[in-house]
């Protein structure tokens, strides 16, 4: 049979079956009527049985056509949903995934440049403290420098005292030892003289 244009090959098809149908009913009759009365009823009743039943696909295919292929249709769209979520979810596991193995193969140059990092703010911290340490160190000899210096002085102050002492001392003794009584004598009337001629 041919199609005609515009016409599915479906369409095709429930004409195929509706002219093979057409043919075999009439047939199907000539024999029946042409045979043995119990024979032909029982012909009969099996093409009227199929009869039926091509009308009952025929009427089931004619209502539930559009409910199945929707529903076949909104299973297609769901599966493809489907398919599209599954395949935006493995891209962004793929993505996550590709972003992982990035981070874990910095992972060495991080731990490099932290390490790195540390050293050289252990170096800054070493060095202030060194300079910490020797201005320390500094404040301690001016310091020590200072009380020694203190303590010479108090010292120098100490022996000039004593010096001084000792030499008042050992005058006396010098000049009980070596001047007389009319020495002393002499010394205090020369002195009275002076006083007085200064007056």
């Amino acid at each position: 049979m041919r199609s005609r244009p515009g016409q599915t090959p479906r369409a095709n098809l429930h004409g195929a079956l509706l002219g093979l149908l057409l043919m075999a009913v009439p047939a199907a009759c000539a024999a029946s009527a042409g045979g043995e009365g119990g024979g032909g009823k029982a012909v009969y009743d099996l093409i009227m049985r199929g009869v039926n039943f091509v009308i009952l696909v025929g009427v089931l295919v004619y209502f539930a056509r559009k409910p199945i292929v929707n529903g076949i249709r909104n299973s297609i769209e769901s599966v493809r949903t489907m398919l599209q979520d599954a395949e935006k979810s493995r891209r962004n596991a793929e993505a996550r995934m590709k972003e992982v193995e990035e981070r874990l193969n910095r992972v060495d140059q991080e731990v490099a440049e932290l390490l790195e990092s540390a050293r050289k703010e252990g170096e800054v911290e070493r060095e202030r403290v060194l300079v910490e340490a020797e201005g320390a160190v500094e404040k301690i000899r001016k310091e020590m420098v200072l009380a020694t210096e203190q303590e010479l002085s108090k010292s120098k102050e100490i022996l000039k005292k004593y010096a001084a002492e000792a030499a008042v001392e050992l005058a006396g003794k010098i000049i009980q030892e070596n001047v007389s009584q009319e020495d002393h004598r002499r010394f205090i009337a020369d002195y009275l003289d002076k006083l007085e001629a200064k007056q």
